[in-house]
């Protein structure tokens, strides 16, 4: 049972620092984001089908 609880919180960490990473890079102006979703430009191009309804996809 401490197995499952130790994978849950890591996932939870893991996807909780590449939102962090994404709103502080595109907040501070490191990142592209021309859409302005606090989603780097660069992500939405490589995992188009998670941000499918982005409009600004190319």
């Amino acid at each position: 049972m401490s197995e499952i609880v130790i994978v849950i919180i890591g996932a939870v960490v893991l996807v909780g620092g590449v939102i962090l990473y994404a709103v502080i890079s595109t907040a501070t102006g490191l990142e592209e984001d021309a859409n302005q979703n606090y989603i780097p430009d660069w992500i939405e191009r490589k995992f188009p089908k998670i941000f499918k309804s982005s409009k600004d996809l190319d």
